[in-house]
């Protein structure tokens, strides 16, 4: 059983747009239109309909993600059933740059020093990105700020509140009402702590520019630069130490985003998915050991 080409198959039929789906997978737009025709030939009938406005599913199309779809869930039934799944099954899972940095290693190493046989496999992306691509079964689940976009398919079970920071260094105290340009640092462009500080930054009419720092320790370097803020989880900022900042308390800014858990409604609750879901809860009930 072919579940790759499977779960090509489910890509193809749900997205219902060729150049989406090739941007998706590593397959080019005619690669995945020879699929299209291909399937159309296994079951002698078509799964779209082409109009003007792109490719629309047919009825038979959709019985036909329907019938792949139960495929997918019985297969996995079928290896859980013969203890297979707890112990080959690779879980691609996802998590924004701020969450890796607080979470992983306290993950792995919760699942090495209590022998679960879990195989994890860490991407790091924007919670934007790491919600689409659970959706589009690119990946397993991720670990993220609650993303803006709800899938109907997706499970987005809250983990934890978190709180963020807008910091300078104390010796660079920015006036907003100045409306002097000033440089923000992010951890990531993509993150919902720096969508909310833009946008906050934008409503106030404060002209900003933004610039991208990867590493957590390197950006109290920057604050040394005049008119330089930066917005970090408060769990970061307490995690490294910092000294000689200032904590901005910014009228009508929530500081608080919540932080969930992303992955496909269809999975059962046994499976390796939701079981690394309570590794992950287990961490939060107990003080994180960052050592």
């Amino acid at each position: 059983m072919n579940i790759e080409e499977i779960t090509l198959k489910i890509e193809i039929l749900e997205r219902q747009n060729l150049s989406k789906s090739a941007e998706m997978t590593n397959y080019t737009q005619s690669a995945l239109t020879s699929k299209v025709k291909k399937m159309e030939a296994e079951i002698g009938q078509e799964v779209f309909k082409r109009t003007p406005q792109g490719l629309k599913i047919t009825d038979v199309g959709t019985r036909y993600l329907k019938f792949l779809k139960l495929i997918t869930q019985e297969y996995d039934e079928f290896l859980q059933e013969i203890g297979l799944a707890q112990t080959n099954k690779k879980i691609n899972f996802g998590s924004s740059h701020t969450t890796i940095k607080i979470y992983g290693a306290s993950i792995m190493n919760a699942l090495q020093t209590n022998n679960i046989p879990l195989d994890v496999d860490f991407t790091v992306e924007s919670s934007t990105s790491l919600n689409e691509k659970v959706h589009n079964a690119a990946m397993d689940c991720a670990l993220t700020s609650n993303p803006i976009k709800h899938y109907p398919d997706l499970n987005y079970d809250m983990i934890t509140t978190e709180t963020f920071e807008v910091i300078s260094n104390n010796s660079h105290i920015i006036n907003f009402n100045e409306c002097s340009p000033i440089t923000l640092l992010v951890l990531s462009r993509g993150c919902m702590y720096t969508r909310a500080m833009a946008e906050w930054l934008k409503k106030n009419q404060v002209p900003f520019t933004m610039k991208e720092i990867k590493s957590v320790s390197s950006i109290l370097d920057f604050l040394q630069i005049d008119n330089t803020i930066a917005v970090l989880n408060t769990k970061l900022i307490d995690l490294y130490n910092y000294a000689n900042i200032y904590y901005y308390d910014l009228q009508q800014l929530n500081k608080e985003i919540e932080t969930v858990y992303i992955y496909k409604k269809s999975e059962s609750q046994q499976s390796p998915i939701v079981q690394l879901k309570q590794v992950i809860e287990s961490l939060l009930e107990d003080p994180i050991d960052q050592s």
